[in-house]
């Protein structure tokens, strides 16, 4: 039965490719950038499609009252072997007393919605149409795997020798590099030495994210999932380039090697084929602030992860046949998150910072043949902007929906990275942890440019 069900899916997917019926997003982002808050975010304002007033929300979504659009929801899965994205429990943290911000995504989800809406074809004029929007989440650390692609384990090595020489002055790998020239690489393996190895080499990973650093391989070190425990977990770069020359097929430098390669061919190509390799649209997004607030060795890894990362999606323009055969992401937006941490006035030189670091990428994606643009964006809005003129003080302040926390003006931002710009930001600027906002008696999550967003990813297609 199950089989039947399969090809069912199969066949039904295939008719609303066809009819370009379904928009299968890409939610791209690296650890703690805003992915799960911006699926909630649009499954809560999705859902409140329809609703008496809502048109007001969304100003800049013209097609939203120009296509009648009649009803948002969640639909039933395309996969049933996927796990769905927890909304539900997500929206128990948001609405308890106090509110909390949602865990950290920890495997792969998914989740389908449907949008309903008026035709405006001449022959099917008054029928109501539909049109679905599946979306995926995923842990953040496991998405620059996807660079290993490229890599036998021999490029693997060399590029974590250079990660680990590049970044010693700010995060030690002496640990690692003593527990991994104590092994005979020539030698059997020794699984209790391997180990110590692994959790070396893991805890230095560990420390590069905690300073803010983003091209960490392999990702699953530091979130293992299912895999935890696992011997294709067990297996670390090889310090020296000459030591594969003379190893045997029994050595340790073979073991390691066949272990990379599975983790490569099973691992890392099943987690694209099932996130990525079908994506028709994509958002990007990028914390502008944490690359600020980390210096210029963390601003400019970023800069390089979102350069790598991306080479390895199918960019381009879209047509009947390559939608069902060999799907391309036809429109990108990049998205620079937390938007509501600064004041109005600062938001162009946000969006010009995000230019300057994506730009190599942007330029990749648009010479492919996709449309690429730019937008600031708080996907769970914690503060309000307002203006405050007093004396000779006048000035943008943000405010919270708590009594017992100050309006306050954050700081600046500099439009482009520079070495002044970037230690008078972190002198200077007020980094602090926001509170969720509380949810009025709607229930819909406040955002900022989410209206954009839904513009630029669903507008063409209603």
């Amino acid at each position: 039965m199950l089989l039947f069900d399969k090809v069912g899916a199969t066949i039904s997917e295939g008719i609303s490719l066809v009819r370009d019926r379904e928009i299968r997003l890409g939610v791209t982002g690296l650890s703690r950038g805003g992915k799960t808050a911006l699926i909630t975010s649009l499954v809560n304002n999705i859902s409140a499609f329809g609703l008496k007033g809502y048109e007001d929300r969304m100003p800049r979504f013209p097609e939203y009252a120009a296509r009648g659009i009649s009803y948002g929801g969640i639909a039933k899965s395309r996969d049933f072997s996927v796990t769905s994205f927890p909304y539900g429990s997500i929206m128990k943290t948001l609405e308890q007393d106090p509110p909390e911000w949602p865990e950290s995504t920890d495997g792969i989800s998914e989740i389908r919605l449907e949008i309903r809406y008026r035709n405006s074809r001449w022959y099917l004029m008054g029928d109501e149409d539909r049109i679905f929007l599946d979306i995926w989440d995923y842990p953040g650390e496991w998405l620059m795997d996807l660079m290993l692609l490229d890599m036998e384990y021999e490029d693997f090595s060399e590029k974590c020798r250079e990660r680990l020489r590049v970044l010693d002055g700010v995060v030690s790998g002496k640990e690692f590099a003593d527990r991994a020239a104590k092994l005979d690489w020539q030698g059997a393996v020794n699984d209790d030495d391997l180990h110590e190895a692994v959790t070396a080499y893991t805890s230095w990973l560990r420390k590069c994210k905690d300073q803010g650093f983003a091209l960490l391989i392999p990702g699953r070190f530091l979130l293992p999932g299912e895999l935890k425990g696992a011997p294709a977990l067990e297996f670390i770069p090889c310090p020296d380039p000459e030591a594969g020359k003379n190893a045997g097929s029994s050595s340790l430098y073979a073991v390691l090697r066949e272990r990379y390669n599975y983790y490569r061919d099973r691992i890392v190509r099943g987690f694209y084929r099932e996130c990525f390799s079908r994506l028709d649209r994509q958002i990007v997004l990028v914390d502008c602030l944490k690359a600020l607030k980390g210096g210029r060795e963390t601003f400019y890894d970023i800069n390089d992860a979102f350069d790598t990362l991306l080479s390895h999606f199918s960019y381009g323009s879209s047509s009947f046949l390559s939608r069902l055969f060999s799907p391309r992401i036809d429109r990108v937006l990049f998205a620079a998150s937390k938007a509501d941490h600064i004041t109005n006035d600062q938001h162009q030189n946000l969006l010009s910072l995000l230019r300057s670091m994506v730009l190599g990428a942007m330029q990749n994606v648009r010479s492919a043949g996709s449309q690429a643009e730019f937008v600031t964006l708080s996907a769970i809005r914690a503060t309000e902007c307002r203006h405050y003129k007093k004396g000779d003080l006048d000035t943008d302040i943000l405010v919270t929906g708590y009594p017992d926390d100050k309006p306050y003006f954050p700081g600046s931002i500099p439009s482009k990275w520079s070495r002044e710009d970037m230690e008078f930001f972190q002198k200077n600027f007020d980094f602090r942890s926001l509170r969720p906002p509380k949810l009025g008696a709607d229930r819909i999550i406040p955002s900022m440019n989410l209206d954009v967003v839904l513009h630029y990813i669903l507008g063409d297609k209603l």
